[in-house]
């Protein structure tokens, strides 16, 4: 369930954008809170750990038409993460990170010049190359990032982390939209609206493009998505970042498939050579009721980098529709993690989630 927050004339009325008063903002959220228990072989148990974890995001948006007519959507969003932690005996000492996640959420302005073409200026809001294959809770950031694993989706130059300018086109008749994404600076998820950003904190523009279907080619079901982006080397001494992803998925009688390939030319965006990383991602739901979802996923990272073996993932994960609230269970077993031969981890897995 998810109720919506109008705000009044009354409470906005002192917004004005081209001498009319904002008509319409509506306010939503969402909220999680994570339980995680983990166990580490590799270290004879000394690394395993359990704990809480809690995400949570409020979300302000406006939609309407301009003076000539154009329809136009715009919004932001602020994200509060946990903080990491240091505890001593009887006290914790916090390390602040959240001030840095709160203001790089999605933001954007969007125009629809014409029906189906719309003109989106923002950081983290147009179609991109994250996107993975439909599982009941997402491997690569739910279980991957917390284990040490190389396994990412956000792979290459990764332009929607930066503002930027961008294109999406809705194909008629064909189930596919296409999009463009151009970002002048590399490092930039916006600075102060007084200056340009400072020069030490400049790299080198990026560009993606993509396309993305749902019930592609009017066969219901089919899902279909690829993207890639560049970004051009600092120096003649380094390699272009690049990234690409592949994906297709179906679903039929509550059951949904799918495989997906995100890969990028170096182990890691700090390296300067090209040293391929690559991750598959296999799943499958079932709809048991119209309540719990059942999953299995499996995700394979394999690297050219030497010395380093394949690692695996294996999930197996429970879905409960509580109404408002959502209750997810996963169970993982990771193998060679970040490339390691026997450092393997087991994870148990609690989410709870809700929006409003």
């Amino acid at each position: 369930m998810k109720n919506k927050l109008l705000l009044s004339s009354a409470l906005v009325g002192g917004l004005m954008v081209g001498g009319s008063a904002i008509a319409q903002t509506t306010i939503s959220g969402d909220l999680a809170i994570a339980f995680k228990s983990q166990s580490y072989e590799a270290s004879a148990g000394a690394a395993s750990k359990r704990g809480f974890g809690r995400e949570s995001q409020v979300n302000v948006a406006n939609k309407g038409k301009l003076v000539n007519g154009m329809n136009y959507a715009a919004g932001f969003s602020l994200e509060f993460d946990g903080n990491a932690r240091t505890n001593t005996v009887g006290a914790q000492s916090v390390t602040g990170t959240e001030a840095s996640s709160i203001s790089n959420e999605n933001l954007f302005i969007d125009v629809e010049i014409t029906p189906g073409t719309t003109i989106t200026v923002g950081v983290d809001h147009i179609q991109n190359i994250t996107r993975t294959v439909p599982q009941v809770l997402e491997v690569l950031d739910h279980v991957a990032a917390g284990i040490g694993s190389r396994a990412v989706n956000t792979v290459g130059a990764n332009p929607k982390e930066n503002m930027g300018i961008g294109i999406v086109q809705v194909i008629p008749g064909s189930g596919l939209t296409a999009s463009y994404n151009y970002t002048p600076n590399g490092a930039d998820f916006g600075s102060t609206d007084q200056a340009a950003d400072a020069t030490t904190n400049h790299r080198n523009s990026a560009y993606e493009y993509g396309i993305v279907g749902t019930d592609a080619f009017g066969v219901k079901g089919l899902g279909l998505a690829y993207f890639a982006n560049k970004e051009n080397a600092e120096t003649t001494a380094t390699k272009e970042l690049e990234g690409k992803m592949y994906q297709i998925s179906y679903a039929a009688q509550g059951v949904t498939g799918g495989y997906s390939i995100h890969k990028q030319n170096r182990t890691s965006a700090e390296d300067t050579a090209d040293k391929e990383l690559k991750m598959q991602t296999i799943a499958l739901t079932y709809a048991a009721t119209k309540d719990i979802t059942l999953g299995l996923t499996q995700l394979k990272t394999t690297t050219e980098e030497t010395g380093k073996v394949d690692e695996k993932i294996r999930a197996l994960q429970v879905g409960y529709n509580l109404g408002p609230v959502a209750l997810i269970v996963s169970a993982s077993r990771a193998e060679d993690v970040a490339g390691t031969s026997g450092n393997d981890v087991d994870e148990l897995g609690v989410r709870l989630s809700t929006k409003f």
